[in-house]
């Protein structure tokens, strides 16, 4: 069970975590702010693309890691360690982090009050899951398996690019939010998807991976952890768990580009499937990825 919640943000993550987006085609809800930063992060991954290492990943791991290393040399050996690459050579993991620094200079004239501005949007969410989302997550333990919930977490809130997002970090046990200052989908409050999200960093245990194709564990986590939002969600009034609200979930936490039509459906059906506990969670994980693929 949760114990610890960290709250924080970071210009660099920011950054960081903008750039993630331009390279994941995610639609701008900001057009100056994509703006701003186009040039600089194209450069960004284009200088990842030259050394042959996956852009999503690597700046994945990069924006996961930005909030805690000042460094951005040591910053991209780290994030690129982590994807079991070899060392990079000298000249060019150089000028990876000279582009990471030009893309937060960039940022910086663009946002010249970006600390102030990201620690304005803390709080909102802050006191919005005080309120309602430790027993939102303390029931999705209850419905699915009390491991998967981490003893401690740290969200770290970024500026908005996509009018509400965010990503979960296992292997930090961190995730970087969005730190919207409205409800983009007011039928799925912030907090459901901070609830969905914290209930995905325990998805690279062993319990998980070792049922899942390689690969796949935190994308079929994701998914088996929306029913169970909503359906903790429900349990203290704040959203109802049925397949409407599941195929609303998919679109609103980017997950229905990766899904078949049919997926509310089937996914609704598993979960009924599953409340009569005929297996144990990772295993019906597992059968759902298969259902699914």
């Amino acid at each position: 069970m949760l114990e610890e919640l960290r709250w924080r943000t970071s210009p660099a993550a920011t950054a960081l975590y903008l750039a993630a987006c331009r390279a994941d085609s995610v639609a701008a809800a900001d057009g100056a702010l994509a703006a701003a930063i186009a040039a600089p992060a194209d450069a960004l991954i284009a200088e990842i693309d030259a050394i042959g290492l996956p852009r999503t990943e690597l700046l994945a791991e990069m924006t996961s890691l930005a909030a805690e290393i000042d460094n951005n040399r040591e910053l991209v050996a780290r994030a690129a360690a982590r994807l079991h690459a070899a060392p990079l050579p000298s000249p060019a993991a150089t000028r990876i982090a000279g582009a990471v620094g030009e893309l937060e200079a960039a940022l910086g004239r663009a946002q010249p009050n970006l600390a102030e501005e990201l620690a304005a949007r803390v709080r909102p969410l802050r006191e919005q899951w005080e309120a309602r989302g430790p027993g939102m997550l303390r029931e999705i333990g209850r419905l699915t398996d009390e491991a998967i919930v981490p003893s401690a977490a740290e969200i770290v809130i970024v500026l908005p690019y996509a009018g509400g997002r965010g990503v979960a970090h296992p292997r930090q046990n961190r995730l970087t939010l969005e730190g919207v200052l409205v409800h983009p989908h007011p039928q799925l409050p912030e907090p459901l998807r901070i609830a969905w999200l914290l209930a995905q960093l325990n998805a690279d245990l062993p319990r998980y991976a070792d049922v899942l194709p390689p690969g796949r564990s935190l994308f079929a986590v994701a998914v088996a952890m929306t029913p169970a939002t909503l359906a903790a969600a429900e349990e203290v009034e704040l959203a109802t768990c049925d397949e409407p609200a599941l195929a609303s979930a998919f679109e609103a936490w980017g997950l229905s580009s990766e899904l078949r039509n049919d997926a509310p459906q089937r996914v609704f059906g598993w979960w009924q499937a599953w409340l009569d506990r005929t297996a144990t969670w990772p295993v019906a994980v597992a059968a759902l990825e298969r259902l699914l693929a």
